[in-house]
């Protein structure tokens, strides 16, 4: 599931309000230890308990990743 949505101040932070489908989809609640990491441009939010790659892994995919940007973006026109 895809959709558009706008960061909501909270305080001197910022959030997000996640659809209640995709809370039930993920079995995540209220009071969820979620991790959050920034891969690149992105945010990668997961339950804390999910994380199967190792964080090693992830450096190494995200050097690759910007190492050879271009070439992933012309491989992802085709």
């Amino acid at each position: 599931m895809k959709y558009s949505q706008k960061l909501t101040k909270i305080g001197n932070s910022a959030g997000i309000i996640i659809p209640s489908q995709i809370l039930e989809n993920l079995g995540i609640s209220i009071g969820t230890p979620l991790f959050v990491e920034q891969v690149q441009d992105k945010l990668l939010i997961a339950k804390e308990d999910s994380h199967s790659i190792s964080p090693e892994f992830l450096r190494v995919a995200e050097s690759l990743a910007d190492r050879y940007k271009e070439a992933f973006e012309e491989l992802s026109k085709k």
